[in-house]
Formats: structure tokens, sequence, C-alpha cells
């Protein structure tokens, strides 16, 4: 099974606001399943890859958990000033030797952010409420039922909040990667991509998809600005390559740089726009489609309540990142 995913806030930034709504810390970290079975416990990755031996810490702890449990998660690593971020569990996601999985285990250790239940004594739960779910979970006593694994508790169940906005204020103090938004009346969707659940990412930068380019008003043969997005559903991204629009970025590139991008770009150009919806404004009418293929990190300063960026900035060609990766790509720190 493929976990379910959280669509953009609209506007960015503002998490729905409500009773039909809970929230939860966004980890920045790597989604796992976790199924127990024949008393231990198995951990699959978004792709279905069985990540299992790459820690030993969360199979170790998994205490008397009951068999036939699916439960949906997140595994972290913290940083050097107590933060859970991608790089921290860099050094994790792709070691399988036992011998160095169980030294990682104890030099970087790892934590299972549990925050959904999806099957438990034989029966599946996708169909059911999240608040069902989540009374199922709290039943399961995790903090009990799980052992520490050289002192620590490795399993725990990430909180629920009421007040979104209280949570995505505490955690951008916090440094944290943002807030997930989820109503509380959600069924889970396996592999889907729903707007019951929101992602509130605090991130002012991304990797984003080029999905066309504006010629410059007064020079049509030099590129003006980038119009870019991010992939709508990263499971039929292959198949059907549809792009969530982000906005435009016109800025960040050295003339000499805007001349090679633009070479490659008239190359890959389409006759039809891969943003869904459309892009509207006088401006579409000068617009230059191009196939979803490449990928660019933006930073911005702020996002409107329209929800546009403030003075986004190109930083970099990002040809390290597949395009159906760029909403979890990690970020360059480029000075």
């Amino acid at each position: 099974m493929r976990p379910m995913l959280a669509v953009p806030a609209s506007p960015p930034g503002v998490p729905p606001a409500g009773d039909a709504w809970v929230h939860e810390v966004k980890w920045d970290g790597v989604r796992l399943l976790a199924e127990t079975r024949d008393g231990g416990v198995r951990l699959t990755n978004r792709t279905e890859g069985d990540v299992t031996p790459a820690y030993p810490e969360i199979v170790a702890a998994k205490g008397s958990l009951p068999d036939g449990l699916l439960l949906d998660g997140e595994v972290i690593a913290l940083d050097a000033s107590g933060r859970p971020t991608l790089q921290a569990l860099a050094s994790r996601m792709h070691v399988r030797d036992p011998l160095r999985t169980s030294r990682l285990a104890v030099s970087r250790p790892v934590t299972y952010m549990v925050f959904d239940l999806l099957r438990a004594d034989g029966e599946d739960l996708t169909h059911r409420p999240l608040w069902e779910r989540r009374e199922r979970l709290d039943s399961l006593d995790i903090a009990t039922a799980t052992t520490p694994y050289l002192g620590r508790a490795v399993w725990q169940v990430s909180e629920q909040h009421e007040d979104g906005e209280a949570l995505a204020d505490a955690t951008r103090r916090a440094g944290l990667e943002g807030v997930v938004s989820k109503r509380k009346d959600s069924l889970y969707v396996p592999g889907g991509r729903t707007d019951a659940w929101v992602k509130v990412p605090h991130r002012t930068e991304f990797v984003a998809v080029i999905g066309g380019w504006l010629p410059e008003a007064t020079s049509p043969e030099r590129l003006g600005a980038l119009w870019v997005g991010q992939p709508a559903d990263e499971a039929t991204f292959e198949s059907r390559p549809v792009l969530n629009l982000l906005g435009r970025v016109g800025s960040g590139l050295r003339h000499a740089q805007r001349d090679d991008l633009l070479q490659v770009l008239r190359e890959i150009e389409r006759p039809t726009c891969p943003f869904e919806p459309v892009p509207t404004g006088p401006e579409v009418r000068r617009a230059r489609w191009v196939e979803p293929m490449l990928c660019a990190q933006v930073r911005y300063l702020a996002v409107t309540e329209g929800g546009a960026l403030r003075q986004p900035v190109l930083r970099a060609l990002r040809p390290d990142v597949a395009p159906v990766d760029a909403a979890t790509a990690e970020l360059y720190d480029i000075t």
C-alpha cells in the first residue's frame, strides 16, 4: 500500500480553519508504513519498497504491539540543533548493511512518529473517518506497548491540535518544517492526494518544475520569466504530467545562463499548457509552454493573500531532481 498524500494549502502558508479540521506538525523526515506480523515489523516507503533493514531500532522497539497492524507515520532524525531535518536522516536512508545500520542506530538514531492506523485486528480501517482511526490508534497505547531502545523511546504518536494557526506560529518559531491539516471525517485514500489533507510548509525555498516561459516584453527573443509548478499527483505524473501552478519567476539568472536555458526550453516546447487549471491574465497570450522535464530551486520572500509568491528568485537549476520528486527534493544550500 502507498501512503495518502496532502495537497498544498491555498493560499500557501495558511492552514484551514474551523472545527472540521485537526492539525499536526509536518515532520521533515521520510514517510514509512509499518506492518506488524509474525512477531516482527516490516517497513515500506512511499513506493512500497521494503526498507526494514535500514532502521533496526524501530524493529527492536516493537515491544508488545499486536500482529495485524498497519500504521502510517514518518521516520525522523534530529540535527545538531535538535530539530528534525531530512539532512540529518540522509545518512540512514540508503544503508542496508546490518553492521552499519546497527552502528548508525546508536550514533544517528531515528524516531518513528505514528499518525494513522490503517489496519487492526484484520480489519481495513481506510474507509473509516480519521477521528475513528485516531481513537483506535490511541487505544494501542504505543508509548507503553513499545519498548525503549538504548534508553530512548523510538515509537511515538504525533499529537493533533485544534488550532491550526497557533500550531503554524509555534512551528515557525521553532524552525520546524510546517503543519499538516486533516479533515476529521476524511477517509484514507492509499496513494491518493485529496484536499482532505492540506500541507502548510514554512520553507521559503522549494524545488519546482518548469512548465513554460515568457519572452521579455521589449525583446521577444529573450527569456523574461518562467512558469513553475509541482506535480499535481506524483502517483500519475509519469503517465499524465500535470502541474499545480506556483507562479512566475523572473529574476535570478545571469544573461548567459538565461540564453543557455532558453535554448533548452525551445527544444522541449509543446502546444498545450501543462498546468491545471490553466493560468489566467493578459500575459498568458505570450506564454510558451514546455514539457515538464526541468527542475529549478526557487526562493521567495512571502506569499500574498491571493496565493502569489512575493519576490521569487531562481536560485539554481536542479538537473539532479526528477520532476516527479520535486515536492520532496532536498534543498541545496546555495550561497
